[in-house]
């Protein structure tokens, strides 16, 4: 394990290192904390580390400051702590996306409650007007008539009601 991560090598020939990768900061610490490497985006670490000397362990560490998430992880040899490993995240493109989830569910919100009110209640009326009609004296028919028209009201109230409640187009 030690030839492949060749975490000796790094401290004892101090490598020129620099990462591929410039969107995210990347830094490593020795087993007490110091940093060996971290890349431009990760410079904060190094205005951070007495604070986050103190979290270091054998369980990865999380922690939020501002706009930024910090991901260290402890890189073991068997039992023994090696190194940490850490990763330093702007959080602004989950914010950014958390607020446009936000706006989206208020927008359904907002169509489902237009839905609920522009459509139940015109039904609610025509089922009303209906049931005044059943007591008056129809002939056989147009009673016939009357309830075939209650029940095809009653599956686009019921179609109304699953797209409000479920957001599907079904009975």
């Amino acid at each position: 394990m030690r030839e492949m991560l060749a975490f000796e090598k790094i401290c004892n020939e101090k490598q020129n290192l620099k990462s591929i990768e410039d969107k995210e900061g990347i830094f490593i610490l020795d087993e007490q904390g110091k940093i060996v490497f971290a890349n431009k985006k990760a410079k904060e670490i190094y205005r951070i580390r007495g604070e986050i000397r103190k979290l270091l362990g054998k369980k990865k560490v999380v922690v939020r400051r501002g706009n930024k998430e910090i991901i260290i992880y402890p890189i073991m040899d068997g039992n023994e702590l090696r190194f940490h490993f850490g990763i330093i995240r702007s959080l602004d493109e989950i914010i950014k996306m958390r607020e446009y989830v936000n706006f989206a569910h208020q927008k359904v919100k907002l169509f489902k409650q237009n839905i609920a009110h522009y459509f139940f209640n015109p039904i609610i009326i025509a089922k009303g007007y209906l049931d005044l009609l059943m007591d008056k004296n129809l002939s056989p028919e147009d009673k016939i008539k009357v309830e075939k028209i209650k029940t095809a009201i009653e599956r686009i109230e019921a179609v109304v009601r699953n797209i409000v409640i479920n957001g599907e187009i079904c009975e």
